[in-house]
This record gives structure tokens, C-alpha cells and sequence, in this order.
């Protein structure tokens, strides 16, 4: 019943599609082309190829259409059946077909995620006959029920969900009306999933490990499904981007990080959580907005500038990791124009209550440096260096370094001295950096000649990872794989600072050292940043700085005398 109602969901494009292949691999089919936009096909979507026990290869073509068919759906409209299935049964199998294939069996199947209508079926007989009159051609069709039987055999089988996966996954389904622990539930679903070892050659490893990552991201779907029926989309939000990061570490470690197999699924999963996210950001948005409505729900100011700046977090990962497609241009818009209007409606939330939200706020900047936004990062980091310098003469709202809520509020309480809770500070570097590569000279003279006076004993730390920060969701290593730099001053200049922002020290990693680095996958970077809790690294930010410009607060250039 779950995957019924999942699978009635589906649409053809970027899902439907995308889930056929997946499970043709899984049954052993050999998979020769997929659905692609734009480009005649000949009728077929998808073909495919499979060894028949008593004879030669038979090709599979699919025919891929949604929801229930009915008699008008086989002559007419967008999903019409009829004038497919005859370009793929002549035009189609005559000369496009690989020529081993023309002489075996070829088995054109309508699929659909619906069921066919009574009205249509002796149409489709009428249909199934003619094209019968082709040599070796047959049609039929696959509907929701037997691909539900087919996901259930192939990609949700005993051997790859043992019964602590199952139940894991229905403990995260269950517990969708309390965030954390649906989150918690769905994570153990797929450490489950993906930390199965394989035997066997490389091949076989390969293929196992293809079939493990397609059943943790069917359960994903399933997961995610039910979060929508529930109203409830953070949990598979969350969720998603964990699977996202250990599909990747466990591809990195099984030396499968290029294969070309792996990365159409890591692509097509890429844009299935964009959408995810998009969807979570069109949801909480209405209330997001109103800054009374988030502090009625977060209760106290730490609670509610947590908050905030999470979501300020996400719409900036929402603007670093979109498809790159036309279609993907209006949710990046609307997450720019999100994040802006956040920032402004929440304007006493810029400034962390942790230490360690810079990571969120770090994430909102490099959204906006990759849209160009270089006026909104102008104001935003001057405002939160001029809140940095009251906070610090106040001495009572400075990001606490322990990154704990009650630290926090025991400092707003006078409770403790900030000196006992407010040590470090890996905020004020990341702004310094983020100053320099923007060219505000004016910001970064405030952080240097203004701020740090007043912060003497607190010890400025920038922080670079090492190469296996990429691995980490699956190395579960002790700490974070990473060197830190304790800073003794800011960079007199822009130039200097953004010199010395990237300057590595020893043990740390090359930019080209860290995996997802290197195969064009740094949107990796930037969600372990949000999902594990490291520093965004200097040298990430860097590629988002300004083109050369006159540095903010420099004279303007004069035209040259005549």
C-alpha cells in the first residue's frame, strides 16, 4: 500500500522516468538509453536489454506515461498512446534498434503508474494486434500494481532490507509528527541500507553497491511521500541531504566516485532533493516571514536567532546546489529573493547567539556571493560586525563558543562572564574572509581596528579540512578531519586578508585533494558544512568573490585629465 500510494505521485518527467532505470538494473537488465528532454526518441523512452534464458537478448521498450489510462489517452491528447507505440514498432525497431537486437525478441511496454480503464482495453487489443504484425514484436503494458511488485522483488528485497532496515523505516514513517526522532529513525534506515559489505569481484561489488543506493533513495521516496501527506516535509529534508552525503563517502570509498553508472543516480538524486528542499521552502515560508509568528514558536531570542539562521542556512544551500537547467531558474529566484527578505524581516537575528551558527550564516553569504549579490553581502556583514562591536561592549550577547543554548542564555541572563563562555571565535575570521573577498575595506577595518580591541583574550580561529572530509558520513571518524589556525590579527587590507583567508596550514587539504572537489561535486562540501557542523572553508567562499572592483570605502576612480 505504501509503495502503491508513492508511486500514484509520480510524474513522468524526473521521476517516473527516473525510477524505471533504476529498477531495470536491479531486475539485471542492461540499460542502453534513458528519457531525455528535447530529444526525438522515436517513440521510446527507455530501452533496454536482457539475456533470455533459451535464446538471443531481448529488447525491452518502454513507453512511459501517468496516472490512469483511458480510452481517449490511446488516440488523443498529451499522453496519446497510439502514435507512439506505432513509431516504435516500425520506425523505431527498423532503424534505431541496435542491430544485435533486431533479430531477438522485442517487447514494447506501455508504462504507467496508473491502471488502464475498462473503456480503453479493446483498444489496446486492436493496438497489441497490429503490433503483433511485426516480426518478433509484442506489447503489453505494466501498471502500478506490477511495478510495486517489481520495486518490492528487486529494490526493496530481503537481502538489502533486513529487518532492522524495514523497521526502521517504518519507525521514521510512523514518528513523522516529531521531527528529530522521524530524522533519527530514517538515518539508521540508511546506515542499514548502505553499510551492507560485499563479496565477490569488482563488478559484483559495483552492482551491489548500485542496487543498496537505489533502495535507500526509493525509501527516501517513500519517506518523503509520506512526509507531504503528513504536512510534515522537514524530516525528509533532513533526511535526504544524510543520504545524499553517505551515497557519496560510500562511492568515494568503494572507488566508485567516477563510474559513470553511479553519477547519472547521484545527478538524478541531486535534483529529486532540490526539489525536496523547494518544496520544504514554499511550505514554511508564510510563517517564516513574520517575525512574531517565529518567536511565538521558538519561545525565547536564543531559540528563535537559532532558527533563523538555520533556515537562513538552507535557502543559501538551496541557491548553491540547484540543477543547472532553465526550469531551475524560478526556484532559484524565489530562494534569493527568500533569503534576502529573511535577512531584512529578521534583522535582529543577523548576529549568532553560537558560535557555531557562522556555519549558517557562512552558507546565506556564499548563496548570495553566487548570485552576485555583492550589496546584500556588503550589508550584511557590516551589520553583523557593527552588532559584533555592541555585542562586545555589552559583553553579554557575544556567540558563545560551546555552540549550548543554556550557555547562551546564561550569558543574556548574567549569569556567566563571558569570558568563561566566549573563548573563541571562528564568526569573526569567516566575516573578516568574507570582507576581503567582497573588497569591503570598510568592514574589515571595523573587525580589525574596532572589534579585536575589544576581544583580546578571545582567540580568532579559521579552520581547513582535511581530504576526508568528504567521507566522513561514512568513516564516522573521531572529530572532524580538519587543522585549525589560531589568528593573531586581520589582514591590513583586502588584499591581505583574503591572501592569508586561503593560505593553507600544514595537514591541511588542497582544494583538488578533497574528492567532490576534484569531480565537480563542492555542493557536497557545503551540505557536510550543515549537516555535520565544520567551518565552511576559506578557499570554498573564494569562488564566489567579487571581480575585481574598487574595494568598498575607497575613493572613487577620477576620469583621466584631458
Amino acid at each position: 500500500m505504501v509503495l502503491t500510494h508513492y508511486l500514484a505521485t509520480l510524474r513522468e518527467r524526473n521521476e517516473l522516468d527516473a525510477l524505471l532505470p533504476e529498477l531495470l538494473v536491479a531486475m539485471g537488465h542492461n540499460v542502453l538509453s534513458r528519457a531525455q528532454v528535447g530529444v526525438p526518441q522515436g517513440g521510446v523512452d527507455v530501452l533496454s536489454s536482457l539475456a533470455a534464458p533459451d535464446g538471443p537478448e531481448e529488447a525491452f521498450l518502454f513507453i512511459i506515461k501517468f496516472g490512469d489510462i483511458g480510452r481517449e489517452d490511446l488516440y488523443a491528447g498529451a499522453q496519446s498512446i497510439q502514435p507512439s507505440v506505432r513509431e516504435a514498432s516500425t520506425e523505431y525497431v527498423q532503424n534505431r534498434l541496435p542491430a544485435n537486437l533486431r533479430g531477438g525478441r522485442k517487447r514494447l511496454i506501455v508504462l504507467s503508474n496508473g491502471e488502464w480503464k475498462q473503456a480503453a482495453q479493446a483498444g489496446f487489443k486492436v493496438l497489441s494486434d497490429e503490433v503483433a504484425t511485426q516480426a518478433g514484436c509484442s506489447l503489453e503494458f505494466w501498471g502500478i500494481d506490477q511495478l510495486a511488485t517489481l520495486i518490492e522483488a528487486h529494490l526493496l528485497d530481503e537481502s538489502l532490507l533486513l529487518k532492522a532496515g524495514r523497521d526502521h523505516l517504518r519507525a521514521a514513517i510512523a514518528t513523522l509528527d516529531d521531527s528529530h526522532a522521524a530524522e533519527r529513525s530514517f538515518r539508521r534506515f540508511v546506515d542499514d541500507v548502505l553499510d551492507g559489505s560485499s563479496a565477490g569481484n569488482s563488478a559484483a561489488r559495483r552492482r551491489a553497491f548500485l542496487k543498496r543506493c537505489a533502495a535507500a533513495e526509493m525509501g527516501w521516496a517513500v519517506f518523503d511521500m509520506w512526509g507531504q501527506s503528513e504536512s510534515n516535509l522537514k524530516p525528509s529534508v533532513a533526511g535526504g541531504e544524510y543520504l545524499l552525503l553517505k551515497i557519496w563517502s560510500e562511492a568515494v570509498g568503494a572507488g566508485l566516485d567516477c563510474n559513470a553508472e553511479f553519477l547519472t543516480r547521484f545527478e538524478g538524486f541531486k535534483v529529486r532533493l532540490w526539489l525536496a528542499m523547494g518544496r520544504y521552502s514554499d511550505k514554511v515560508w508564510p510563517q517564516l516571514q513574520d517575525p512574531y509568528a517565529v518567536m511565538g514558536y521558538a519561545g525565547h531570542e536564543v531559540l528563535y536567532n537559532r532558527l533563523v539562521l538555520e533556515e537562513a542556512g538552507r535557502l543559501g544551500l538551496l541557491l548553491l546546489s540547484p540543477p543547472h537547467s532553465s526550469e531551475s531558474q524560478a526556484g532559484r529566484t524565489a530562494a534569493h529573493e527568500r533569503l534576502v527578505a529573511l535577512l531584512n524581516a529578521h534583522q535582529g537575528a543577523r548576529l549568532p547567539a553560537l558560535d557555531g551558527q557562522a556555519i549558517d550564516l557562512s552558507l546565506a553569504l556564499a548563496g548570495l556571493m553566487s548570485e552576485g549579490d555583492f550589496a546584500s553581502v556588503d550589508s550584511l556583514v557590516m551589520d553583523v560586525a557593527d552588532r559584533l562591536v555592541l555585542a562586545a561592549r555589552d559583553g553579554r550577547l557575544l556567540p558563545v563558543t560551546t555552540d549550548l543554548v543554556e550557555d547562551a542564555i546564561a550569558l543574556r541572563a548574567g549569569d556567566v562572564e563571558s569570558g568563561e563562555v566566549c573563548r573563541t571565535s571562528t564568526l569573526v575570521p569567516m566575516l573578516a574572509a568574507v570582507a576581503a573577498f567582497v573588497d569591503n575595506e570598510v568592514a574589515l577595518h571595523s573587525l580589525r581596528e574596532t572589534l579585536r580591541p575589544l576581544m583580546p583574550e578571545a582567540t580568532l580561529e579559521r579552520w581547513f579540512p582535511k581530504a576526508e572530509i568528504d567521507q566522513i558520513a561514512a568513516r564516522r571518524p573521531e572529530g572532524l578531519p580538519g587543522v585549525s589556525r589560531g589568528l593573531r590579527t586581520l589582514g591590513a587590507t583586502c588584499a591581505a586578508e583574503a591572501a592569508a583567508a586561503v593560505a593553507l596550514p600544514p595537514g591541511a587539504a588542497a582544494p583538488g585533494d578533497v574528492t567532490c572537489v576534484a569531480r565537480n561535486q563542492a555542493v557536497v562540501l557545503a551540505l557536510s558544512a550543515r549537516v555535520f557542523r565544520h567551518p565552511l572553508p576559506s578557499w570554498f567562499l573564494e569562488q564566489f568573490r567579487r571581480p575585481s572592483a574598487p574595494p568598498v570605502g575607497a575613493p572613487a576612480p577620477t576620469e583621466p585629465a584631458a
